[in-house]
């Protein structure tokens, strides 16, 4: 009974904390041991041995359990920072405005004390999946797809011609190149 006993409250133990299982093992041998009568058991005493190479793998085993839960537990923060500066702080210039004069917990999150936050909106809202230059990129992708490789070669040419003709000969020669790159 004692060996079912001990085998059982080990198997719930880790090899790393052998002090803690020789511990729980006497406590449980002490409360069911089968004694009658006067007898009193005044000390149980139980001595564990682990490998060293089998702490040394449960030992990494926790340390990736462990690296693991602090990824994902960053992981939720960055998300939850993330939604709360769409929905909460860069809904609008006047909410980003009040919500860089408040002086905030750095736990709370948000955008740096010196950045700015007309600057920061104006970004959020031009990078948005329903502003209006997403929808032009999402529109032109869409039909440089449907096109054939020449027709979408010429196209490319005609912007970087018009790009040139306004004036922005750095970025026609950017989109030169990178015609030229593929």
């Amino acid at each position: 009974m004692a060996r079912q006993v001990i085998e059982k409250t080990l198997n719930e133990a880790s090899v790393t904390r052998l002090h803690a299982a020789e511990q729980d093992v006497a406590a449980v041998l002490h409360d069911r041991l089968p004694l009658r009568g006067d007898v009193v058991v005044k000390a149980v005493t139980v001595s564990l041995r682990v490998d060293d190479d089998v702490v040394a793998a449960a030992r990494r085993k926790e340390q990736t359990r462990y690296d693991y839960e602090l990824d994902e537990l960053e992981r939720r923060q960055a998300r939850a920072r993330m939604e709360f500066l769409r929905d909460e702080l860069l809904v609008d210039p006047s909410s980003a405005r009040l919500y860089s004069l408040l002086q905030l917990s750095p736990r709370l999150g948000g955008p740096l004390p010196s950045s700015d936050p007309d600057e920061l909106v104006r970004e959020v809202h031009r990078w948005h999946p329903t502003s209006r230059w997403v929808l032009i990129a999402q529109t032109l992708h869409t039909f440089s797809e449907r096109v054939t490789e020449d027709q979408a070669e010429d196209l490319l040419k005609l912007a970087s011609s018009m790009m040139e003709l306004l004036g922005h000969r750095r970025l026609a020669a950017n989109l030169s190149a990178a015609m030229e790159a593929r």
